[in-house]
């Protein structure tokens, strides 16, 4: 069977928006009614779930809400891509006997595929990007507390973390060099950033807080590249007593 997940994320109550630095969270991107299929489904009814979402992964639940697996619609196709292989033989890659055994499935269980990996919906966008590009993943199922399903979250809908104007970039950039951590001297900072392109000049008053400031600036979300003349009033990568370059 088929159900519709429409849960409020933990209480209900909204996560807190912060100004600056921005991470922006799952729950913020996340679609939050999601169709769901139990493992007792069959073939048929995965493939109606599919047509009727219009996505290509659906997430399976046992009966307590919790994500099992996902199946996809490769899963389903390798029933009709079985019509179109030669007769068996000893010699058949592991590829292709993988598709000949999903063709033999009935059951959602024998299609899914396991383990599932889900987010949380106070991960950041960027712990669900790199998730999903480690294991190479489309959807990733967002749970609560209870590992019980409430949301999904697409590729697609990681990507509005990096959908920002200049102007937002440039501002948050600018708030960041002004960090105490940085000791970044005000009237030497000069920012500007086009299509994401962000130019950063700026003396700080050592060395590894300008280090540090062009690795903090390269993870602001929407920062496509950054060319930077960053400078320093001292040099405290030398050890006392080391000769200078």
């Amino acid at each position: 069977m088929t159900r519709t997940v429409n849960r409020p994320v933990g209480d209900g109550t909204p996560l807190p928006r912060t100004s600056v630095p921005r991470h922006r969270r799952v729950a913020e991107l996340m679609t939050h009614q999601v169709y769901a299929i139990e493992p007792d489904a069959d073939f048929a009814a995965a493939l109606a779930a599919l047509r009727e979402t219009g996505h290509e992964d659906l997430p399976v639940v046992d009966r307590q809400g919790r994500p099992m697996g996902i199946v996809c619609a490769s899963d389903l196709l390798a029933k009709l891509a079985a019509t179109a292989l030669p007769e068996a033989s000893v010699f058949e890659t592991r590829r292709t006997r993988e598709i000949r055994r999903r063709a033999g499935a009935v059951a959602v269980s024998e299609l899914m595929s396991t383990p599932v990996c889900t987010v949380t919906a106070q991960d950041t966008a960027a712990e669900a990007a790199l998730l999903a590009l480690r294991h190479r993943i489309h959807h990733l199922p967002v749970v609560d507390e209870h590992h019980r399903l409430v949301g999904l979250v697409t590729l697609n809908d990681l990507l509005a973390a990096l959908r920002r104007t200049d102007a937002e970039i440039e501002a948050e950039v600018r708030v960041v060099a002004l960090g105490y951590e940085f000791g970044v001297k005000a009237a030497t900072l000069h920012v500007t950033c086009e299509r994401g392109r962000v130019l950063l000049d700026a003396r700080t008053s050592l060395r590894s807080q300008a280090e540090h400031l062009v690795g903090r600036v390269r993870t602001v979300e929407g920062v496509v590249d950054l060319a930077e003349t960053v400078r320093w009033d001292i040099d405290d990568s030398l050890r006392p007593g080391a000769p200078k370059a």
